[in-house]
């Protein structure tokens, strides 16, 4: 779905499945409200995630703590929607105390909906104003994909990226990807040849790429990707899929190879620019590696 497509209502309504406790409550800043309250009544305080893990605990609770969907205890509801369980356990009924919890229960779902609010509003001006940049620059910037190799071009690509870190999503692992020896293709064979050498690389690429990968040629023969939120292992299984793909790939005179990179962007504080920056370091070191390899002279002059 485009970028900004989705109306502002609608994104109100629906995302605040993506957000959990931490993203809009400040959880050190509630235990300390809730240690204080203990402090001064004896209430014991128990806070969870929607699903029951447990953010704040305060008293003596059971090892299980509690079962939230046999006891929902008071629902942390932001949008219409859970995102927390709340519970408390007074030594004795006292009115002034239960108002006091209330009053507080009160103000944070005030602070989670303002924080909401804020977070999906900002998200979508941004993404209009994208939109917006993109039209008025596609000119400029050119095609949104490489015309040699149908991935999205440099610019399109750094385009994206930006919107990723805009967007708070992580991990994001980063893959920097070379063509090992593409100017001895250009070199001994030509253009034409090292073009299809490219060309090869980036058909392997997609092929063994998942439909939300997202690629592009950064440089004649250095190509990135990004795996939003991938699995444990994921860039790895798929770095190697890539030059398995390359060794087994048959050609007269070519010998398609890939040096390749990878780095994790583990928090949204991170910039996909310096995490790309340390794939890179990570490509330098694959490629002299596999130069080293035994058999890889004999397989890249196979075409002399």
């Amino acid at each position: 779905m485009a970028y900004g497509s989705v109306s502002l209502e609608k994104r109100i309504k629906n995302n605040v499945k993506n957000y959990s406790l931490g993203q809009l409550l400040d959880l050190p800043i509630v235990q300390k409200e809730l240690e204080s309250l203990y402090t001064l009544t004896g209430t014991e305080f128990l806070f969870t995630r929607r699903h029951g893990e447990v953010v704040i605990l305060i008293g003596e609770w059971g090892a299980d703590a509690v079962d939230v969907i046999a006891d929902p205890g008071i629902k942390f509801q932001v949008a219409g929607r859970t995102i927390g369980h709340f519970y408390y356990k007074m030594k004795e009924q006292n009115d002034v105390v239960e108002t006091m919890i209330f009053s507080l229960l009160d103000n944070w779902k005030l602070w989670a909906e303002q924080t909401y609010l804020y977070k999906e509003t900002d998200q979508f001006v941004y993404e209009v104003q994208f939109r917006a940049e993109e039209e008025l620059n596609r000119k400029a910037e050119g095609v949104r994909t490489d015309a040699l190799t149908g991935v999205l071009t440099h610019t399109y690509f750094r385009s994206r990226m930006k919107v990723l870190d805009r967007s708070q999503v992580a991990p994001i692992a980063a893959l920097c990807i070379n063509i090992n020896d593409w100017k001895f293709a250009n070199d001994h064979f030509g253009d034409e040849e090292s073009d299809r050498l490219i060309r090869i690389i980036a058909n392997i690429l997609q092929k063994e790429a998942k439909p939300e990968y997202v690629i592009g040629r950064v440089d004649g023969d250095v190509f990135n990707v990004m795996i939003p939120m991938p699995e444990d292992g994921e860039a790895v299984e798929y770095a190697r899929a890539v030059q398995n793909a390359c060794n087994e790939y048959v050609d007269k005179c070519l010998a398609p190879s890939v040096a390749i990179g990878i780095a994790v962007k583990e928090n949204v504080e991170e910039f996909l620019s310096q995490v790309f920056s340390d794939a890179e370091y990570e490509m330098f070191e694959n490629k002299m590696n596999m130069k080293k390899a035994p058999g890889y002279q004999e397989r890249l002059r196979k075409g002399l």
